[in-house]
């Protein structure tokens, strides 16, 4: 039952998101993009390539992980001497991971 109750979680989730989306999007943007939408999916059947118009274009940043992951090397690379005794990586680490948490 877990499951299912997450999975109506993330319909109501997503369809929120998709809504505010929608909403703050210029209605000319959202013209061009339905029209896209209907040409690919007239299209699929002949060329299923066609359906890569709906994949994200967008870049996404360094994961909390990997920024740690990178902190932590730099932290070991360094020559220099830290005044805390190199307390300073922990504690941005662990607030990092708290914020990750939440």
């Amino acid at each position: 039952m877990g499951k299912y109750n997450r999975a109506l979680e993330n319909i109501l989730e997503s369809w929120n998101t998709f809504l505010g989306l929608d909403n703050t999007a210029p209605p000319m943007s959202k013209a061009i993009w339905e029209e896209s939408i209907t040409e690919a999916e007239r299209q699929r059947e002949f060329d299923p390539t066609s359906m890569d118009i709906m994949q994200s274009k967008i870049k996404t940043g360094a994961t909390v992980k990997e920024i740690m992951a990178d902190i932590m090397r730099e932290d070991g690379l360094s020559m220099s001497i830290v005044p805390d005794g190199g307390n300073a990586t922990e504690w941005l680490l662990e607030g990092f991971m708290i914020e990750d948490e939440q």
